[in-house]
């Protein structure tokens, strides 16, 4: 090795002098430690039968369920998202009534038509004769109502429980 170190100049000076020890630590790594092997002291390791196969499902744990409680007062918290609001504590009270709520239904008489026998109301933009029934649009929505009679110049109608009188002419 000597003769092979002189022909070849060493590429680091240390290499040479760090040789020994590398090759040392190879060998002690590649060996078995005979302190390890002896272990007179700790019981004897006992093999588990192997757990037995089923068919059935494996059970699934149980997900626990979130619980929110709304706060009755700002002592109790607030709300997360809108911190500044007191809507959540702000009581509703609905009293309820036994008249029915009273329906404002803007209903115009446009034109009258037909024989004195068959007459025809044009009642917003829908025709209708005695006893017929239907729905109308209105500005707040749509609105049923019943023709009860038809005149010469008013009509009778039926809207939301409540009997209206429409003239041809608003006013007269």
């Amino acid at each position: 090795m000597n003769r092979l170190m002189r022909l070849m100049p060493p590429r680091c000076p240390l290499v040479p002098g760090m040789l020994l020890p590398l090759g040392a630590a190879l060998i002690g790594l590649a060996l078995p430690c005979p302190a390890a092997q002896t272990r007179t002291n700790l019981p004897a390791k006992t093999s588990a039968p192997p757990p037995a196969t089923t068919n059935a499902a494996p059970v699934e744990p149980e997900v626990p369920k979130s619980v929110f409680i709304i706060p009755s007062a700002p002592q109790q918290g607030k709300d997360p998202f809108y911190p500044n609001s007191v809507r959540l504590f702000a009581s509703v009270v609905i009293t309820p009534t036994n008249q029915p709520a009273v329906v404002t239904v803007e209903l115009q008489l446009k034109a009258l038509s037909g024989t004195a026998n068959h007459r025809l109301a044009i009642i917003n933009n829908r025709t209708f004769e005695t006893g017929e029934e239907g729905e109308v649009a209105t500005a707040t929505g749509h609105a049923h109502i019943r023709c009860l009679e038809i005149k010469e110049d008013t009509v009778a109608v039926l809207v939301g429980g409540e009997q209206r009188i429409l003239r041809l002419r608003p006013g007269i």
